[in-house]
């Protein structure tokens, strides 16, 4: 293959869309077909050219030299869509060994064969109160198995164990807690059916396992989804009986989110829940970030006909974020949290806050090494809704990612 070709395939790979990029070899003008792929790949930092300043693209690209295109490729991954990633990770097994030569560490090869691949996590937890008495260690862990079906789909299995008490009799209880396949209609619509994570706005309503489909439409700064099928933690408060709850009803949740700049995001739901007397719910949530290191955000949920008693709602400040990948890195965060009795917050993301609460959460997040992080929550002036104290909750957690 020409150089010229090999530089044009990897401007629609990569998305580079740099139109009046200036270009610094000698030998492309203006008046060549390449010139304006050649041009943005150049000033990406994806191609270089030879020692005298010239291109030579009229000469057939060696496997090195398109090992270290590809390699480039690899690290602009988080910003492709999934087809142009399905050809970086194609390209990156066919080029495996002249990445080694090139000390390239691929994460996408180096845990997986053939088209299958493995990640999990494993997770040592103390929980403890103000009573001594509800303090306990745990640990956990969990294999992730996805194999590629086609270009398009993939299938996705993951294997958990339960939090196991250290000391507790008996062996941890292991079961499949993800099963769910995944497809991909062009580069703007994804459909996933089967047992999943499922985030409901910003996570103070829901953050925990569903079963189901979901499609999505768009991208990140503007996408759509529609949920249809059954929570699986939690409870829902229904309306017809006063005390009666109902696991696992039937729902349809409609989200829109927004990213008008990289610093804003905005979220929003609405919950139609297929029960009778289970009323519905919605939501709204904000998120900025400050700089470079500040976070502020808010949410508010709401059941639909409850009144000021189905309300719920968070503000926080932060300071830092934590990233597993890179050993050093912190973050800080405290969140004012009010939860009505009647509130529709059925397994929220910050499990130490329940219904019928307020006061604040505190959290701190440091990364301890490559994929090892410390996590630390504690709640601080917790009260019931007649202003009576609750019990103070706290929780610290090592994680592994693999």
């Amino acid at each position: 293959m020409k150089k010229h070709l090999a530089v044009l395939a990897a401007t629609a790979v990569l998305g580079v869309t740099s139109a009046f990029a200036a270009n610094p070899f000698s030998d492309v003008t203006p008046q060549d077909w390449a010139y304006q792929a050649v041009a943005q790949l150049a000033a990406q930092g994806v191609v270089n050219g030879y020692p005298d300043g010239t291109f030579q693209g009229q000469n057939n690209i060696t496997r090195y030299e398109m090992a270290q295109m590809v390699a480039k490729a690899l690290v602009r991954q988080d910003r492709v869509d999934a087809e142009q990633n399905a050809i970086i990770n194609r390209l990156a097994n066919e080029f495996s060994a002249e990445l080694n030569n090139l000390g390239v560490r691929v994460a996408t090869l180096e845990n997986k064969v053939g088209n299958f691949k493995f990640t999990g996590d494993a997770r040592l937890r103390y929980t403890g109160s103000n009573d001594a008495r509800d303090s306990k260690f745990q640990y956990r862990g969990r294999v992730k198995f996805e194999a590629t079906v086609n270009d398009n789909t993939k299938a996705v299995v993951r294997l958990a164990t339960n939090n196991k008490e250290f000391g507790a009799a008996g062996n941890p209880t292991t079961a499949l807690d993800r099963v769910y396949v995944q497809h991909n209609f062009g580069k703007y619509a994804t459909v996933t059916a089967g047992r999943q994570d499922l985030t409901v706005g910003a996570g103070l309503a829901y953050d925990d396992v569903f079963e189901g489909v979901v499609a999505n439409v768009g991208k990140d700064k503007l996408n759509a989804s529609v949920a249809y099928g059954y929570l699986q933690a939690g409870k829902y408060q229904t309306l017809k009986f006063e005390g009666e709850r109902n696991e696992n009803a039937q729902i349809a949740i409609y989200q829109l989110n927004t990213m008008p700049t990289e610093k804003v995001a905005v979220k929003g739901f609405y919950a139609d829940v297929h029960e009778d007397g289970v009323d519905n719910a919605y939501g709204a949530s904000l998120d900025l970030t400050l700089g470079k290191k500040v976070w502020v955000g808010g949410e508010y949920v709401k059941t639909e006909t409850l009144g000021a008693n189905g309300e719920g709602w968070t503000a926080g400040l932060g300071y830092g974020k934590a990233n597993i990948k890179q050993a050093g890195t912190w973050g800080v965060k405290a969140q004012y949290f009010d939860i009505k009795k009647d509130a529709p917050v059925v397994s929220t993301t910050w499990n130490l806050i329940d219904k019928d609460q307020k006061g604040v959460l505190a959290t701190v997040n440091y990364t301890v090494a490559k994929n090892v992080g410390l996590n630390g929550y504690a709640t601080i002036d917790t009260k019931g809704q007649d202003n009576k104290a609750k019990a103070e909750t706290y929780r610290a957690e090592l994680n592994y990612k693999f």
